[in-house]
């Protein structure tokens, strides 16, 4: 299994934003784009890992961004990527994430995720994607808890 460094580059991540945020609000463009700099030195970093840890450190990044406790998989995610996808999530330490795709063929998809070692552990309510109406809120969505289990139970 890889290192991986998700929370603190996501420490970096929220620290760069905030300082941008601070930056706006006084009025401070050089202070904008300090932080702005800052902040593509960082996703370049993250980048140069690779494509798969860029990958899960974006799905960690929304997670915590939204405050769910982990990374949830919310989009189409095609029979062939269901194994190098679980195969990342255990080289870099996820051992659990959510499912929360509507799209007509989710059950199918969790179904390969079990076929590739994954356990389900049960139906969770997390934040979605969506900020409700009005709100800072963000509205409430239902997933698949799974862990990723051990590659050598497979």
């Amino acid at each position: 299994m890889k290192k991986n460094n998700f929370a603190e580059e996501y420490a970096r991540e929220a620290a760069l934003k905030a300082q941008y945020h601070e930056a706006e609000k006084a009025g401070s463009a050089e202070g904008q784009e300090t932080a702005r700099n800052a902040y593509h030195e960082l996703e370049g970093q993250i980048d140069a890992k690779g494509s798969s840890y860029a990958r899960i450190y974006q799905l960690y990044s929304e997670a915590r961004e939204r405050g769910n406790e982990y990374i949830d998989l919310n989009d189409t995610i095609w029979d062939k990527q269901v194994k190098p996808l679980i195969d990342s999530l255990r080289e870099y330490g996820i051992e659990k994430f959510t499912f929360s795709s509507t799209w007509s063929s989710a059950v199918e998809t969790a179904w390969l995720f079990t076929q590739n070692g994954c356990r389900l552990e049960g139906l969770v309510e997390i934040n979605s994607s969506h900020r409700a109406f009005m709100s800072e809120e963000y509205e409430k969505a239902h997933g698949y808890l799974f862990s990723t289990g051990d590659a050598e139970e497979k």
